[in-house]
């Protein structure tokens, strides 16, 4: 029996154990109905041929009566609408396009081009021609395929194709998703009967794409877009939402083959068919390894793996849109192909299992790269998610914060270069100061949703703000220096510095400032050095951790013997080093670290017990015991967090004697504020008594993360000015 809730303000996804084919349904405003895909009514797999690519002429699905009415009806209507507008609606200001350009001048903002890519060896001369499109149409819902027994669920066939301009048919493409590398425009094609340059990477992709056979069409940024043309570049940039979710399939091309790809590509099939069962064994000796068959720990083919994860692709700003939006995916390196699907298991597994660490054994920049290249696919895959049950709903800010660390030549795009999977989007417009955009991103996020404020302000992370960017607005051009410690730890309540109370902010008069509603509770009496560079772990005497460890140690001697009577100043201490939080970063940091500290602390000082109030254990733990299944993962687990909670940041105490750790350009004599309705505390620094104060960054700081300040001597909430 079906089973469906017509509850319209339950979950968009709507699940139903008696059918297999069931994929997805939603609550359409418009229709006032609820609307629903089968598998049966997507696209199957396009056959593993040579280019996997979307064929000239090919039909990929049939028409129904309803739909082929459909599209009859869009094509008439359009021909009307350029009968009695024959110039079109594009409004530029550039001059039209010269004669010895490939490009013709969009009629409609909703136009596109499709690059169709003739047939030729690989070594011949590549030869294409630019067929305008429509991406207007779409399948409406079927009135006459109501679900039996329901009242609002009906059938809706998805559009995975746009409509020629010239004939009025449907054409089915793949769009590419690559790196354009270098910028030098020296390769040339023959593109609509003219000499047309691109960069040398695509150019290589295209030699891969094509066929020997047939003509295939693609839609590819570099050819299809008139680069020259910024406000055609600005009008694609608001359709590419519906380029990528009309694409048959999106190819991701991360480059021609290497000599460590073949060993890179068997070993990652290997761990994914080794560990996607694997829940709740740890993975930590070479006979693990063994019994797995994976390459042992010091196998080269971990590197090599590396390498693949390493590629510019995974670096670059545009793919995060560009694969969330896609519905089918494939990854092309060289001739070799690997699918979404088991790019994103093998992910899964390597960081569920703790692996990452093995794909580059030097601590490298290369391996910072390895990571980000799992993270991105981690994050893309939960993207998608979201956008299959909530399309467009998202907030600006959780897309800013995902391509944060990706790499642009346009400052610019760190904010159009997301617009496809947000609400409320701002309108590219190339022209203004990189500022501007940032400000107007943040009064959108402000503006779309108010309590977002403190998530805004925590992703303020930078040593030294622009001198036209007001504090609390993040500088997205700057990667993330730190993981963040609040950043959606509101909805977790892991801290709670302002608990029971509401975000409280307004513009300020000037036009530039914010006034937010708050309490400065404490002051920065010492700061410790940057922990720049953090190795796993904290015992090898010389290292930079050591050095960090032993200088925290210092300053708590000096400075931190106040904590509060709950906290014994050893818990404050191994608490502070990992932000109260465990290595997910979504859950409060266990006790089990606590006897794990201990043991690391004391072979650091050489001293038992390196605290007065230290605890002991019934089980008394050594080195050797770290290796073992148990201990040595919540010890790899521990390291995880430690890292993230130090590394980029100062540890500290205040006034008060309490422990902190503070934003990289945190001074002596800066203030610790808690705002309402905030989960963190921030510091603030205020040059003058009348001056406005200035946001440095979020902060740690134990024994005011549970509401603690608001419980302080002259505790009242005031308005301070942020600019």
């Amino acid at each position: 029996m079906d089973i469906f809730s017509e509850d319209r303000d339950a979950s968009p996804w709507l699940w139903n154990n008696d059918r297999e084919d069931y994929e997805m349904r939603y609550w359409d405003k418009n229709q006032g109905q609820w609307v629903t895909v089968w598998k049966s009514a997507l696209p199957t797999a396009i056959p593993q041929d040579e280019a996997d690519v979307a064929k000239a002429g090919v039909v990929y699905r049939e028409m129904d009566p309803f739909e082929e009415a459909a599209l009859r009806n869009f094509v008439s209507k359009r021909e009307a609408e350029v009968s009695a507008h024959p110039t079109g609606t594009h409004a530029a200001t550039t001059e039209t396009a010269s004669n010895d350009s490939i490009y013709k001048r969009l009629d409609r903002a909703q136009d596109m081009r499709i690059v169709q890519l003739s047939p030729g060896t690989f070594e011949e001369s590549i030869h294409c021609t630019l067929h305008e499109c429509s991406t207007d149409f779409e399948y409406p819902v079927d009135p006459t395929k109501q679900i039996q027994g329901t009242k609002y669920l009906t059938l809706k066939a998805p559009t995975f194709h746009v409509v020629s301009i010239a004939s009025g048919e449907p054409i089915w493409y793949t769009a590419i998703s690559y790196v354009w590398g270098d910028p030098a425009f020296i390769m040339p094609i023959t593109c609509n009967g003219r000499i047309f340059k691109t960069t040398q990477n695509l150019y290589t992709a295209l030699r891969y794409l094509r066929r020997t056979d047939v003509t295939v069409n693609l839609w590819i940024d570099q050819i299809c877009i008139n680069q020259n043309d910024l406000d055609e570049k600005a009008q694609q940039v608001v359709l590419m939402s519906t380029i990528y979710k009309r694409a048959w399939n999106t190819v991701i091309w991360l480059g021609e083959e290497t000599a460590t790809s073949s060993s890179a590509h068997a070993t990652l099939v290997a761990i994914k068919d080794a560990l996607q069962y694997n829940t709740t064994e740890a993975i930590t000796t070479a006979d693990d390894f063994e019994r797995l068959d994976l390459p042992s720990p010091e196998s080269e083919a971990w590197r090599a793996l590396g390498q693949l994860l390493s590629r510019p692709w995974f670096q670059r700003l545009w793919i995060v849109q560009e694969a969330v939006l896609s519905h089918d995916l494939k990854f092309m390196d060289g001739r070799k192909h690997i699918t979404w699907d088991d790019m994103s298991l093998f992910a899964i597994c390597m960081m569920d299992n703790n692996l990452e660490s093995l794909l580059d054994v030097g601590h490298s920049a290369e391996h910072e790269e390895t990571e980000s290249g799992l993270s991105r696919i981690r994050m893309i895959d939960r993207t998608r998610a979201y956008e299959r049950v909530h399309p467009q709903q998202s907030s600006l800010l959780g897309p800013l914060v995902d391509g944060r660390g990706s790499r642009a030549t346009n400052p610019r795009d760190k904010v159009y270069g997301i617009m496809g999977m947000t609400a409320n989007p701002l309108y590219p417009d190339y022209t203004l100061p990189v500022t501007k955009v940032f400000i107007d991103a943040a009064r959108n996020i402000l503006d779309w949703d108010a309590p977002s404020l403190i998530d805004l302000l925590c992703c303020v992370d930078y040593e030294q703000p622009s001198e036209n960017l007001p504090t609390w607005v993040p500088d997205w051009s700057i990667p993330r220096q730190t993981v963040s410690i609040g950043f959606y730890g509101a909805l977790r309540g892991i801290h709670q510095s302002a608990k029971n109370t509401k975000v409280g902010w307004d513009y300020h008069p000037n036009g530039v400032s914010l006034n937010i509603s708050g309490f400065c509770c404490d002051t920065i009496t010492s700061i410790g050095p940057l922990a720049e560079f953090v190795l796993p772990d904290l015992i090898i005497r010389g290292s930079p951790t050591h050095a960090f460890i032993m200088e925290c140690l210092g300053q708590v001697s000096q400075h931190g013997q106040k904590q509060p009577s709950e906290t014994s100043i050893f818990e404050a201490f191994w608490q502070t080093l990992v932000a109260g939080k465990d290595h997910s970063g979504v859950q409060k940091a266990p006790r089990d670290y606590e006897a794990i500290f201990a043991l690391l602390i004391d072979t650091a000082t050489g001293r038992s017990p390196s605290f007065p109030d230290q605890p002991t254990f019934k089980r008394k733990l050594n080195l050797a015991n770290l290796e073992v299944r148990r201990p040595g993962q919540v010890y790899r687990q521990m390291q995880i967090a430690f890292k993230a909670a130090v590394k980029g940041r100062r540890f500290g105490t205040t006034a008060s004697g309490c422990m902190g750790l503070f934003p990289k350009s945190t001074q002596v004599g800066d203030l610790v504020c808690i705002f309402s309705g905030g989960h963190v505390p921030f510091v603030l620094r205020q040059h003058s008594e009348l001056s406005p104060y200035q946001l440095v960054g979020e902060c740690y700081q134990h024994g005011i993360m549970n509401g603690q300040g608001m419980s302080m001597a002259g505790f009242a909430f005031d308005t301070l000015e942020i600019r």
